[in-house]
């Protein structure tokens, strides 16, 4: 029955679509696994079928996978489906996925799904596929998996004296030339071939993912925004920012060939799938596929309310396309480490910065020209680092440093100029937090929980990393626990100039992903995410940042500063947030309003205050929701 509701529901969104889909930003495209070509499209009727619903969502393009697991759709099929949309005004394109499977290739040696890209039987199998998909299809997507986890004596042999890692890095951009692309381009030398880049980031070198060879070599670069549910373990506890922070972060490394965002329905909620596309679109891509197609088509409930929110993608897209994101740029160096064995954590550290409402900028490249930077553990494996720091405090830059980049970096002078006793050793110990202070506030016992209502701050559950108390810093904002004070913003401005702040915010190591557990997504929840609204305005009130606004709001709300007078706001709680925005005095004389063209839910309250200093504006924000400020 629900699946009839679904489509009913399509057929009466389907006369707001624009005629020239093509125009619409972001483009919307759907991903047909190999199976679910010879399921869905294996005759005149189910094409039939298939066409009606992807049009009626909005659908312009499609792409036909031609392998995964093994599972093979037929030349005539392929070619059949092909012409069938192209036919009917939808383009198609054809996707791959290697994973092993019906004899195709040689599976890695461990459990899972990759291959073993070294023997000549996936080196044959892979080529000869390449050939033949390359004869159907002008454009072929290479789906995640191009990456691999074999440990075999063929791998060791070759490996050599490299680390597991510089190893994977060489073979696969060496196969995916050899292999794939030459192959593919022999048959059909116009053929455009597109890496798919997964979600995880943080661990893309640890199994081959190149992103500094890989992007030169593919015509074209998509990435996974795939980022589900944070509340469950089935897909990792993966913070709703982190398609946002992957795609951009390799737009910075790829530049002009930046394709799409790709997101799926796994595990989701209504309203965890419809944020996916809205931190997509966020992060600039202008188009989205949507995987994968068999669920479009059988009327996956997370649809309805991704559907009926569709317009306001399109004017999200529309507003964004001209404008450039604007914030703290923080530095994660291509193939950079977020821990070590000294004791750092910082991996995906950049999706809770979103999620604290920081405003990161991830770039790959040395953020010269920026105001702020932001610098992780992952900052501390660019060999230049010491002499960056060095020469950006001289030019007066303000640096926000993690103590897990102070304890990787090594430098005594970096270390005193961020006011710590060198050398800062870091431990695994955290405690439970029973209080706040900070910004002349001694203590706070009482705080405002989840749901908004006060409560003492000992039953919201909050563990900080124990660490020792600077030398000369000041403590901006500290937790309080049975055993004294915990640093958890400390700041100070050392005598070469510029300023520096260390926060205390630890994530994640390498060693808490194994094959027996989660791989490549966050294995466990943080508390971070409980931080009251006390400390996360601490922390927010030293961050200068785009047009001088200050917002107070509650912890888990984005800010997204854009040029062209643009501030969007997401929530990411179950419960309404109260927000207040404050205008500079430079800004004062300007009216924000809600942006006219994007199409708000009910229940978004703005409101101009006056106030004895200067006019601020009240924001109630709905949950799990976009609101568009802009002003003239």
């Amino acid at each position: 029955m629900l699946k009839f509701r679904t489509i009913a529901l399509l057929l009466t969104l389907a006369v707001s679509i624009p005629c020239a889909q093509t125009e619409t930003i972001p483009r919307l495209e759907a991903y047909f696994m190999s199976g679910q070509v010879r399921a869905l499209l294996a005759s005149h009727d189910d094409r039939i079928k298939a066409l009606q619903v992807l049009q009626e969502i909005g659908v312009t393009k499609v792409y036909l996978e031609s392998i995964r697991d093994g599972v093979q759709p037929t030349v005539e099929l392929l070619e059949t489906a092909r012409d069938f949309f192209q036919e009917h005004g939808i383009e198609a394109s054809g996707g791959v996925t290697l994973i092993s499977g019906n004899d195709f290739s040689t599976a890695s040696n461990q459990p899972g799904l990759w291959l073993n890209y070294q023997t000549e039987k996936t080196r044959k199998d892979v080529a000869e596929h390449f050939r033949t998909i390359a004869a159907i299809f002008d454009e072929i997507m290479v789906d995640d998996f191009l990456a691999t986890d074999d440990t075999s004596d063929i791998s060791q042999q070759a490996k050599g004296d490299r680390t597991w890692s510089q190893y994977r890095l060489d073979l696969m951009s060496d196969f995916a030339k050899r292999y794939m692309i030459e192959p593919a381009r022999a048959v059909n030398p116009d053929v455009k071939i597109i890496i798919k880049y997964p979600q995880w980031y943080d661990r893309f070198h640890k199994f081959g993912y190149d992103v500094v060879r890989e992007p030169k070599l593919f015509d074209r670069v998509w990435v996974g925004t795939e980022t589900r549910n944070p509340e469950t373990k089935r897909y990792g506890y993966v913070m709703p920012t982190e398609g946002y922070i992957n795609f951009s972060w390799l737009k910075s490394i790829a530049g002009e060939k930046i394709g799409g965002g790709w997101y799926d329905f796994g595990d989701c909620t209504k309203e965890t799938y419809l944020m996916q596309a809205y931190q997509t679109v966020l992060a600039g891509a202008k188009e989205l596929v949507l995987f994968e197609a068999g669920s479009l088509i059988q009327g996956n409930p997370c649809n309805e309310t991704f559907l009926k929110r569709r317009d306001a993608l399109f004017a999200l897209g529309e507003i964004l396309k001209d404008r450039k994101p604007m914030g703290i740029c923080a530095y994660k160096p291509p193939h950079s480490n977020g821990s070590d064995t000294n004791g750092a954590g910082n991996l995906y550290i950049y999706d809770y910065l979103a999620t604290l409402g920081l405003s990161p900028i991830p770039v790959a490249k040395v953020p010269d020209s920026a105001k702020t930077i932001f610098l992780p553990r992952q900052a501390a494996d660019d060999p230049t680092i010491k002499n960056l720091v060095h020469t950006w405090l001289t030019a007066g830059k303000t640096l926000w440093m993690t103590p897990d980049f102070l304890c990787a970096v090594k430098d005594q002078k970096i270390t005193a100029a961020a006011g710590f006793e060198y050398p800062l050793v870091l431990t695994s110990e955290t405690k439970k937090v029973i209080g706040y202070g900070g910004q002349g506030i001694d203590e706070i016992f009482t705080v405002r929980g989840p749901d908004g209502k006060e409560t003492k701050a000992d039953q919201i559950p909050v563990e900080l990393r124990v660490l020792p108390t600077p030398l000369h810093a000041s403590m901006k904002c500290y937790g309080i626990t049975t055993d004294g004070k915990i640093p958890i913003l400390t700041m100070n401005k050392p005598e070469e100039g510029g300023t520096i702040f260390t926060l205390n915010l630890q994530t994640y190591t390498h060693e808490e992903f194994a094959p027996d557990r989660e791989q490549f997504l966050p294995p466990r929840p943080l508390t971070i995410k409980n931080w009251p609204s006390s400390v996360v305005g601490w922390i927010r009130r030293e961050i200068k940042y785009p047009y001088n606004i200050r917002i107070n709001a509650p912890n888990n709300v984005g800010f997204y500063f854009y040029n062209d007078n643009l501030l969007v706001l997401a929530n990411f709680n179950s419960t309404p947030a109260a927000c207040t925005i404050h205008p500079s005095s430079i800004d004062s004389d300007k009216e924000m309003k809600l942006h006219p063209r994007f199409p708000h839910v009910e229940n978004v309250h703005f409101e101009k205050m006056e106030t004895p200093k200067s006019p601020c504006y009240s924001l109630s924000l709905p949950p799990w929701e976009l609101v568009l400020v802009t002003w003239e």
